[in-house]
């Protein structure tokens, strides 16, 4: 970024060497950028043309063109130098093929140079169906907006940088055309010095209209001071018009980029603020990186591989352990999220340290080893971050859940979680191992400590757990769908909880629109959810009492593959015996999808008690939409239907009025609109798991 504005300031101020010294340093930087080096150079030969660069124009302008058609030519040859003879010669040993892996993220479009310009000609409509995908347009715009599009004034600088905004714009890879990776940098640097030269060339134009002066206006018949002001403004341009014009330039300038850093920014107050909180398990990071020689060959975990990376030789773990790798030091946070699941961590370790590895220090999860090193048993220390301090009662049960902590990302939704468990006596490992289990709203498991075990099971399992320890099992982190419940099975808990003793709720969370993560009271019979004034009430006549029902859809618009959120709430004496509820979601009179069952909302028949002692059933259900529905002129024809059936016999409960009298035997909730998914926001698109959390809009 500084050299490409190095290099266009050189040219405006003419300053020949300085110009030449920049564009070979931008075209050392990568491979790519040295197609923008040469650009640069065909820009200095068209502006020494416009401009004229000395006082003896033809020599001047045909210095400045042999230098810049020299360079030119250099850049090129060293872009197919780089890219197709030292990446090749390099790139197999990375990524099994002798190519530049970039020519492999266009898809459609090819897997090679040839085939991706040929695809330009063959088959333009594939090209401008991909570059016109919402999220690709999105890109484009999160380009001009800072500007306020003014950078459009100056199209002949955004085409300066037009080799990388057509390889980010076209690629398959998302990271490319979201915008907050280093692929945008190069690019968003000639919007920004598109909209300079643009404000410039705005500015010449209204300044050349507004360069009127006259003093005729204090010669003016007597008139009104409103009349004599507009005169001296229209007559005045120079003095009166122009300073409101450049204020309104200004603050046309400040209002879009203040809305886009409001929006998007990563900066303290900026939409997208998203600081890593700094722990005191971080900041003992700094004991062990003093310990790294400075010309040590290490191999480290991803979290601290950036702290030891200024030195010749260095390797994200596991690689550099074995040949071709030449590590004789290994860094190791065992505590956060590795390329090795934590069991394989684990498994390496313990081979390393048989064979010629050894323990140099330990911590808290860090774990520093030497090639050499005689120590071969990790310290006691080392296990500090499966331990929390606590007391334990003497008639405490075996195993007990006593906290319960969230640490959020929200930028990519994702969630790592912390319980605290506190070991008793008659804790047998084989009958009370801490187990945990998440779920959806509609009580479907998706997550055990078994799916993934987290780096505190694995290091220090609950063979090892002693009466009258407390101890901390934080998972890796984990991409979670938007709802989702805590419930704990097999063990006692001094938490608030919902449910029997044998599956009892322990905590309830939504991630908002903005991206924060909030918990859902369990006390509150809609679990946080405001009942909207538009919720239909109906009552259904049962032999135990009439069961109220509330009923809404918080979201009326889905998609293909899609789900439909209905939220209920039944209240009663007691439920039914013997009845299921259902929810079914037609078209032209067919059910299309379904969901029958007793109530649930994350536990199977939770029961909360209201004011009146009537009990208050919470019911959540997800309908999903066949993917393989094709959308037609009746899709607005799509309803919402709620009733209550014997499982045995089939026979529906009736649907009363107040007085008792039967309207039928269900309850229309309400209509749903088919309409076109969202666009995959940069979580969703980089990691498909988040996709399920991402808001509808």
């Amino acid at each position: 970024v500084p050299l490409i504005l190095w290099a266009l300031w050189a040219v405006e101020a003419r300053r020949a060497r300085q110009f030449a010294v920049a564009v070979i340093l931008l075209a050392l930087v990568k491979e790519e950028t040295a197609l923008l080096a040469a650009g640069m150079a065909l820009w200095a030969v068209w502006r020494a043309w416009i401009s004229r660069w000395s006082a003896d124009p033809v020599q001047g302008v045909w210095r400045v063109t042999v230098g810049g058609l020299l360079l030119a030519a250099m850049a090129v040859v060293w872009f197919f130098v780089a890219t197709f003879v030292i990446v090749p010669a390099h790139a197999v040993e990375v990524y099994g093929v002798a190519e530049s892996y970039y020519f492999r993220r266009y898809g459609a479009l090819g897997d090679s140079p040839l085939d991706i310009v040929r695809s330009f000609f063959t088959q333009p409509g594939l090209v401008w169906t991909i570059a016109t995908e919402p999220a690709r347009v999105d890109y484009l715009r999160g380009l001009l907006w800072p500007s306020g599009g003014l950078a459009l004034l100056a199209p002949e600088v955004i085409l300066l940088g037009l080799p990388l905004l057509l390889a980010n714009l076209l690629s398959a890879y998302p990271a490319q055309y979201y915008g907050d990776f280093h692929y945008s940098a190069p690019v968003a640097v000639y919007f920004a010095a598109a909209s300079a030269f643009g404000v410039a060339r705005l500015w010449r134009l209204l300044a050349a209209r507004l360069n009127r002066t006259s003093g005729s206006f204090q010669h003016l018949p007597a008139a009104s001071a409103a009349a004599m002001a507009g005169a001296a403004l229209l007559s005045n341009s120079r003095t009166a018009l122009r300073p409101l014009v450049a204020l309104v330039v200004a603050l046309w300038l400040l209002a879009w980029s203040g809305a886009a850093y409001a929006e998007f920014g990563r900066g303290p107050g900026g939409g997208a603020y998203d600081p890593t909180p700094i722990t005191e398990h971080h900041r003992l990071l700094a004991r062990f990186t003093r310990q790294l020689p400075p010309d040590a060959a290490v191999t480290a975990t991803a979290a601290v591989h950036p702290h030891v990376s200024a030195r010749r030789y260095v390797y994200q773990f596991p690689m550099g352990v074995e040949p071709p790798g030449r590590a004789d030091w290994a860094l190791l946070d065992v505590t956060t999220a590795t390329d090795m699941a934590p069991g394989d961590v684990r498994t390496l370790v313990e081979r390393m340290l048989a064979g010629e590895w050894g323990v140099v220090d330990a911590a808290d999860g860090y774990l520093l080893l030497r090639r050499g090193a005689t120590d071969k048993q990790i310290p006691a220390e080392f296990y500090a971050f499966t331990r929390t301090p606590g007391t334990v009662a003497p008639d405490a049960a075996p195993l007990t859940l006593t906290a319960l902590e969230l640490s959020d990302r929200p930028r990519w939704r994702q969630t790592a979680l912390t319980t605290v468990w506190q070991v008793g006596p008659g804790f047998d490992p084989a009958l009370h191992a801490p187990t945990i289990e998440l779920r959806s709203p509609d009580g479907t498991p998706f997550y055990r400590f078994a799916d993934a075990t987290p780096p505190a099971l694995v290091w220090w399992s609950p063979v090892h757990w002693q009466p009258g320890d407390m101890l901390r099992v934080t998972t890796l982190p984990l991409s979670l769908p938007r709802t989702w419940g805590l419930t704990v099975e097999g063990a006692a808990t001094t938490l608030p909880a919902l449910g029997d003793p044998s599956v009892r709720l322990v905590g309830a969370w939504t991630r908002t629109a903005r991206g924060e993560v909030v918990a859902l009271p369990l006390t509150d019979p809609a679990l946080g959810a405001t009942i909207p004034p538009k919720a239909v009430h109906a009552r259904f006549a049962a032999p135990e009492g009439d069961l109220a029902l509330t009923v809404w859809i918080p979201q009326p618009e889905v998609w293909l593959g899609g789900e439909v959120e209905v939220r209920l709430l039944w209240q009663g004496n007691a439920w039914p015996a013997g009845y299921q509820a259902f929810v079914h979601l037609r078209q032209e009179g067919a059910n299309r999808s379904q969901q029958d069952g007793l109530p649930r909302a994350f536990i199977p028949l939770p029961v909360l008690v209201g004011e009146d002692g009537a009990r208050i059933y919470p019911d959540w259900r997800s309908v999903r939409v066949p993917e393989e529905l094709e959308p037609d002129a009746g899709a607005g024809d799509w309803i919402v239907v709620v009733g209550l059936y014997h499982v045995a016999h089939g026979d529906r409960l009736p649907l009363v009025d107040a007085a008792g009298l039967v309207l039928g035997d269900e309850v229309m909730v309400g209509r749903v609109r088919l309409g076109l998914p969202p666009v995959p926001d940069q979580a969703c698109a980089l990691i498909p798991a988040t996709c399920a959390s991402q808001p509808d809009r």
